[in-house]
């Protein structure tokens, strides 16, 4: 009895001592915590500026009443205005210094300039004389997937990142707007009814932002960044008009490349949490 009231004592701790070494290997070092993954969700406003405004067009077909003509190419102004729209975007962080994400932005419509174009000079709403400006409108819509890098150690409550990425662009909404051309006789504008049609892109893009977390125990954050898409696409229009005298129907179709190459500029706000493997 008194032998037991001796050895429990002196034996607990070296038991411990020794289960913590099992434990810890055979080189009696603590084995490392488990890889901790962050998992982020973003979401705000984005300012779409186009960064290209000019399109040139070829004729595909130009018919008259029992003649077909070609006019050549021609140039174009598109002039979309800047406008707002939104993102979201999600992120996985499987280690400290790189992530993958996958970010969505509809950008709101794009409107040209001038809404009635034959108020300007003859020689900038002539349409025979193959220029013709403010357009066309549409809703951009970009999809993304981008490799991140992040700089600074994660325990930093600033956390400035760069990506690099592919993106998909389509278009929605598009519209003709004040189409036709100017009588180099009477100077009366005659317009034009049809259809805009551009399609969806592949290309590149690229994006710089920063994090800034609330605090070291907080999942809130506040995120700004720049984002470059690049975005070639076809456009095409389709018009025709009737002759008020002769009841004639004219139809014109023509189509160009456009690189339209915006940036959009990104302000939000953003949760993420923890989790180990």
């Amino acid at each position: 009895m008194k032998m037991t009231r001796i050895l429990i004592p002196v034996m607990t701790p070296l038991a411990l001592a020794i289960s913590s070494v099992a434990s810890a290997g055979p080189a009696g070092y603590a084995p490392p915590p488990p890889p901790t993954q962050e998992i982020k969700f973003r979401i705000g406003g984005a300012y779409v500026s186009p960064n290209s405004d000019y399109v040139t067009f070829s004729d595909a077909e130009l018919i008259w009443p029992g003649d077909i003509f070609d006019w050549g190419a021609f140039r174009a102004n598109v002039d979309p205005d800047e406008e707002w729209g939104w993102f979201i975007s999600g992120e996985w962080k499987p280690m400290d210094h790189f992530s993958v994400s996958l970010s969505y932005t509809d950008g709101d419509r794009h409107d040209g300039g001038n809404r009635r174009p034959w108020l300007r000079r003859f020689n900038n709403r002539d349409f025979f004389g193959r220029h013709r400006g403010d357009f066309a409108r549409w809703e951009p819509e970009f999809t993304a997937l981008y490799l991140n890098w992040y700089p600074l150690d994660p325990s930093c409550l600033v956390q400035p990142y760069m990506g690099v990425g592919i993106n998909y662009t389509d278009f929605s909404d598009e519209d003709l707007r004040d189409w036709g051309w100017v009588d180099p006789v009477t100077e009366i504008f005659l317009p034009f009814s049809g259809d805009l049609s551009l399609g969806y892109s592949w290309g590149y893009s690229w994006q710089i932002g920063v994090d800034f977390n609330f605090g070291h125990d907080s999942s809130w954050l506040i995120n700004v960044a720049a984002v470059f898409y690049d975005v070639d696409t076809d456009i095409e229009v389709s018009t025709f008009f009737t002759d008020a005298t002769t009841g004639d129907l004219y139809f014109h179709r023509f189509g160009g490349d456009y690189l339209y190459d915006p940036w959009s500029f990104n302000i939000g706000v953003g949760y993420k949490f923890d989790f180990h493997w």
